[in-house]
């Protein structure tokens, strides 16, 4: 019986992408404790989930992610990312890849985020090519753009928007990713605690709030919890802050299709 809801929810993700449903390339496993809730995250991972607060990450840093939801390795979603300090800000490079040989998809990613004085704003240029088997590929540019206001010490706000240049059906082009929009709030009562909640908003199908809460232990562990109520699954990770090293670990468990995890690694150097 499992064996069978698995496939059925497999061939729902393909049919998911075969009406060109995605657009959410959020990355990292600091993201997923969360619960998605890392809009306002100032870390090497904002190039996937927030250029505009990219410029709180100072450091050169090559990161790397993978993710694999139910242990299907036909959903696995792995990501890389090059981050360099330039002109005052920080500027990305990073790679997205989805899927298997039979679906695939491919966005590859230019940035650059600056902050002034309690506002950190930045924008990011991708190309993606989508890929069924046997079929033609289709091939499209996407921009982002996302900022973070300081509103206090303790209060963040950010916002963010994933917009594609679609296809027409009507014209025989086929839609591979669809409008995104996130709207956050970061309280942070102490340096040790840290509490997000988001509300995004997806063209096509899907609204979701979700939430999330980090403590630190000691300044280089982090727990992490968080909850999304479009898959009304809760979210664990944990994570260590090293002055060149950091790995960051998440799960989901879905008491029928099974685990859901997320691995990420991050190697920085000083800001010069």
């Amino acid at each position: 019986m499992r064996s069978f809801i698995t496939l059925l929810i497999f061939l729902q993700f393909i049919c998911l992408y075969a009406r060109a449903q995605h657009g959410d390339y959020s990355l990292g496993a600091r993201h997923t404790g969360l619960g998605g809730a890392s809009l306002t995250l100032s870390d090497a991972f904002s190039g996937f989930n927030n250029i505009g607060a990219l410029a709180g990450a100072e450091n050169t840093a090559i990161c790397f992610t993978s993710a694999i939801p139910y242990n299907l390795p036909g959903l696995l979603k792995t990501g890389v990312a090059f981050n360099v300090p330039l002109l005052d800000g920080v500027s990305v490079i990073n790679v997205f890849r989805f899927g298997n040989r039979n679906l695939n998809e491919h966005q590859v990613g230019i940035g650059y985020s600056n902050r002034m004085r309690f506002v950190s704003l930045g924008l990011k240029i991708n190309y993606l090519q989508y890929k069924i088997k046997d079929r033609r590929s289709v091939k499209i540019f996407s921009f982002e753009f996302g900022g973070i206001v300081h509103i206090h010490t303790r209060l963040t706000l950010g916002a963010y928007l994933y917009y594609p240049f679609t296809g027409h059906p009507d014209l025989g082009q086929p839609r591979v990713a669809q409008a995104l929009l996130k709207v956050g709030l970061s309280y942070r009562p102490s340096e040790r605690i840290m509490m997000n909640a988001e509300y995004l908003w997806m063209a096509i199908d899907k609204n979701d709030l979700v939430f999330g809460i980090e403590y630190l232990i000691q300044n280089k562990v982090a727990l992490r919890t968080g909850f999304s109520s479009y898959t009304l699954q809760p979210t664990m990770g944990i994570g260590f802050r090293g002055n060149l090293f950091s790995a960051d670990y998440a799960i989901e468990i879905h008491p029928i299709l099974g685990i859901s995890q997320e691995l990420s690694v991050m190697v920085n150097t000083r800001k010069q």
